[in-house]
């Protein structure tokens, strides 16, 4: 990815995803990711996992 994808991917995460899952635990925030995943064979191996990391480093940090 470029630093502009990066960027608008970041950007995507903390304002349609973050509000959603602010007050969620990390078990639930987990299992709608697995969710997802198994229901969109396409994605790339990995993403869930660094989506996930980068919903958590969001929701605790506050940078978004």
């Amino acid at each position: 990815m470029t630093q502009e994808e990066i960027k608008e991917f970041k950007d995507t995460i903390a304002k349609t995803i973050v509000p959603v899952i602010q007050n969620m635990p990390e078990d639930q925030i987990r299992d709608i990711i697995n969710l997802v995943e198994k229901e969109h064979e396409n994605l790339p191996d990995g993403f869930g996992n660094m989506l996930y990391e980068q919903i958590l480093i969001m929701k605790y940090n506050g940078r978004y």
